[in-house]
């Protein structure tokens, strides 16, 4: 099945009118232009064949058809570079979710629609929907084909951080660990690097050790090379462990600000909410305390 056709039957969500005309002005056209221009130089090569020109048009028009046909797969390449950068960069995972539906509605060719699902789910994480990527990834788990459990695992491990869920943090890390090197990428030891950091970083947190575990999140936040998406999340996880409530604010406020439609914005903003309630209510007992 179909990665699109599996994410309308597990959740119902569909492609909308404005991503797949995205999706064809960014992909679709550009593709087909390139498979246009392929297919003239290829005709222009055999036309010529037989005669003088035949020679020299194989060293001219040969390289021009394999750069045709190249750009369509880099075309590809760049469509979902683009959509990451929508999370990675401009903290836009609703929008990220909407056009990665539209392109994989319209990519039929699909090949491995495990990777498409990943995709989406990814973004609905990132919307604070760990629920429904769970669902979405489910039938990942039970896969025999090591990559199947990687990305089921891999996309487990960064929800169980989010929802601050160690337990589960620590399976995913294990599981992740046990699965056979075989087939997998080459950057899988890295991600599993990263999982072993945030348990440790989430584990500090949840054993009393605020102070050290905020210290790690703002080591995070605050890198020179840290994504803007990063520095959202690892600045509200900071929000948790501060004890200065003029550090936890300017934390808050960073990521209600700078976190676009990510879960950490919605979270910060509530958090922000509650704490100007709170002043409200307090202000009166203080002032009657003082008369």
């Amino acid at each position: 099945m179909r990665a699109y056709e599996r994410i309308v039957e597990v959740l119902g969500d569909e492609a909308d009118a404005e991503s797949r005309e995205w999706v064809r002005r960014k992909y679709t056209v550009r593709v087909r232009v390139a498979g246009v221009a392929a297919f003239a130089f290829f005709v222009m090569i055999m036309g010529m064949s037989g005669t003088p020109w035949f020679a020299i048009s194989t060293f001219v028009l040969l390289p021009l058809m394999i750069v045709a046909v190249f750009f369509g797969v880099f075309m590809r390449g760049s469509v979902n570079k683009g959509l990451t950068r929508l999370i990675d960069d401009d903290c836009d995972p609703l929008l990220c979710a909407r056009r990665t539906l539209a392109l994989l509605e319209k990519d039929k060719k699909n090949a491995d629609p495990r990777s498409g699902l990943f995709s989406y789910a990814y973004a609905l994480r990132w919307q604070g929907k760990w629920n429904e990527a769970a669902k979405l990834m489910r039938d990942l788990e039970d896969d025999p084909d090591p990559q199947s459990g990687f990305l089921y695992h891999n996309l487990m491990a960064y929800c169980a951080f989010d929802k601050r869920d160690l337990k589960g943090l620590t399976a995913e890390v294990k599981a992740l660990k046990e699965l056979p090197s075989e087939g997998l990428p080459k950057d899988v030891p890295a991600h599993i690097a990263e999982h072993v950091a945030l348990r440790d970083m989430l584990a500090k947190e949840l054993n009393g050790k605020t102070s050290k575990a905020a210290a790690d999140y703002i080591q995070v936040a605050d890198g020179p090379k840290a994504l803007p998406a990063h520095r959202v999340l690892f600045s509200l996880k900071a929000a948790d462990c501060l004890a200065d409530p003029a550090e936890r604010h300017a934390r808050l406020t960073y990521v209600g600000e700078q976190g676009g439609t990510t879960w950490c914005a919605a979270e910060a903003k509530k958090r922000l909410e509650k704490e100007s309630q709170k002043k409200l209510t307090d202000a009166p007992a203080d002032t009657t305390a003082s008369l």
